[in-house]
């Protein structure tokens, strides 16, 4: 007689994926006009308005208040209808991985702010504690000089886990980065810490970022 003991059948597998972090990019075509528009309003706000850069997370560059779309002029009005139709794709799939009851007719309150870095300047690590939707839109890139690293000018998310990095397996990915280009537009969780690595090279590079809340 035989003392072997049968193994059990596997009844049932399920392999899921828990708190997802849903990420939106969006690229736009035919805004050369537009961006021409946003990148000199940006140098000429950067000379006629106070920089609040020492009160951010940027070290460097021009960071304007975070009241740019109350002005009046007409390229921050076609910007925001861009960011709010994205903002509107992008909501009902960040709240039906996040809420178990999604909820309804939710009522978001948009605000950003723009931002001028030149060669050095950079945005430490951080996330945004008064908003559940941050985004950022990409007016002008200043091409890389020859030899630079591919990271340069990149915006680096970091995994949002807090015990991610913890005990890592080898090339356990545990950061993400996304060179900008002009007309890119993306959408995160407020909570998704992320930076913006320095860049060489002559010339300024414009975005538009913003935050939304209930």
């Amino acid at each position: 007689m035989s003392d072997r003991i049968n193994q059990p059948r596997i009844s049932s597998t399920v392999i899921a994926s828990h708190f997802p972090t849903v990420f939106m990019l969006r690229e736009f075509e035919g805004g050369e006009a537009l961006n021409r528009k946003l990148a000199d309003l940006m140098l000429r706000l950067e000379k006629e308005t106070v920089n609040i850069a020492f009160r951010t997370t940027n070290i460097g560059g021009y960071h304007s208040e975070p009241n740019l779309f109350t002005r009046k002029e007409p390229e921050l009005g076609s910007l925001r209808e861009l960011i709010q139709q994205a903002l509107d794709d992008y909501l009902p799939k960040f709240l039906a991985a996040n809420c178990h009851v999604p909820p309804a007719n939710l009522k978001m309150r948009l605000w950003g702010w723009g931002i001028n870095m030149r060669a050095g300047d950079m945005n430490f690590l951080h996330v945004h504690p008064d908003a559940k939707v941050s985004g950022v839109y990409y007016v002008s890139v200043p091409p890389l000089p020859p030899g630079s690293a591919v990271e340069e000018g990149s915006i680096m998310f970091v995994d949002p886990r807090p015990r991610a990095h913890m005990n890592r397996v080898p090339d356990q990915t545990t950061e993400i980065t996304i060179l900008p280009k002009p007309g890119l537009l993306i959408l995160f969780p407020s909570y998704y810490e992320h930076a913006v690595i320095p860049f060489r090279g002559p010339g300024v590079r414009t975005c538009i970022a913003f935050n939304a809340n209930t």
